[in-house]
């Protein structure tokens, strides 16, 4: 009598779901969703981030004016909350950043009189530099990183770059293809998107941004997920 050979299917696994970077337990960083105890941090390093621009928008003296307008309004914007993630670092924050993805048209509650109280003259060039700088055209499948910062004392651990990958890892979720930010020309951080995978896809500005920013020419960066 023959016997038909036994065949050995193939076992069907699901593939290992994706761990969020800043998330891994027993890791001395993690990356969470902002609180309401990280709004001065945060203002902090945004104002760092764009340091130069906030001091060609509102003059070196009042940098400290715009970190404290920045924490009042930051404050009172719930509604924006949700793009703002905070990298902790052995229990201390250490690192932000804002994500925007296409439909998000959330405001900020932005004062004028209050910026005033703090920044004088210097609340129109805050204006016209957030003019500038604010990005709400965001492209169907794509992720836009608004801006990212690392506090001083704690450059040289990777945090940034485990920013950058909660940022891919974010876009991947929301069905994102593309992730981009904006840069201006001359900036080093180009060198560190670069590593990340981001290439220039145009540049662009003119007189406005030079006026607002202080920098004529921006560089969009994009990367493929």
């Amino acid at each position: 009598m023959a016997v038909e050979p036994v065949v050995a299917q193939p076992v069907m696994t699901e593939p290992p779901s994706e761990t969020a970077p800043g998330t891994e337990p027993g890791s001395p960083l993690q990356v969470r969703n902002m609180e309401a105890e990280d709004i001065e941090f945060v203002s902090r390093m945004l104002v760092d981030a764009f340091s130069d621009k906030f001091e060609h928008a509102v003059g070196k003296s009042r940098m400290e004016g715009a970190v404290q307008q920045t924490v009042a309004s930051l404050g009172r914007s719930q509604d924006v909350w949700h793009r703002y993630r905070v990298a902790v670092y052995e229990g201390r924050p250490a690192g932000a950043m804002a994500i925007k993805f296409h439909g998000d048209s959330a405001m900020g509650d932005f004062s004028c009189g209050e910026a005033c109280s703090f920044l004088g003259c210097g609340t129109c060039g805050l204006i016209c530099m957030g003019a500038a700088l604010e990005n709400d055209n965001i492209p169907v499948g794509q992720c836009y990183l608004d801006h990212i910062g690392v506090d001083a004392s704690f450059r040289g651990k990777g945090i940034g770059k485990v920013m950058l990958d909660r940022a891919d890892y974010e876009a991947r979720q929301h069905g994102c293809t593309a992730i981009f930010l904006w840069v201006k020309k001359g900036n080093r951080a180009v060198h560190l998107y670069e590593r990340q995978g981001y290439v220039i896809t145009h540049t662009f500005g003119g007189w406005f941004k030079r006026c607002a920013t202080g920098s004529r020419d921006w560089h969009n960066m994009e990367k493929q997920l």
